[in-house]
């Protein structure tokens, strides 16, 4: 299996990914982050409006992990 580059979100595109993950009155995401989840492969379109896909869900994951281990502990 071939490695996939990491795709790097700005942090407002992470931040719509996350809505895109949360209760489904929380996802209005600006047009241009829904664009650019769908083309990274994060998002699908579903008559007409967003999903999240496994791979969003991994970057997520992926995101929450990699932030922790820069976090100073309290």
């Amino acid at each position: 299996m071939i490695p996939t580059p990491t795709v790097l979100l700005l942090p407002a595109e992470l931040d719509s990914l996350r809505r895109l993950a949360s209760e489904p009155g929380k996802k209005r995401i600006p047009l241009a982050h829904g664009e650019r989840l769908v083309v990274c492969g994060f998002a699908k379109a579903r008559a007409g409006t967003l999903v999240i896909t496994i791979r969003g869900h991994a970057k997520l994951a992926y995101e929450i992990t990699r932030a922790s281990w820069f976090a100073k502990p309290i």
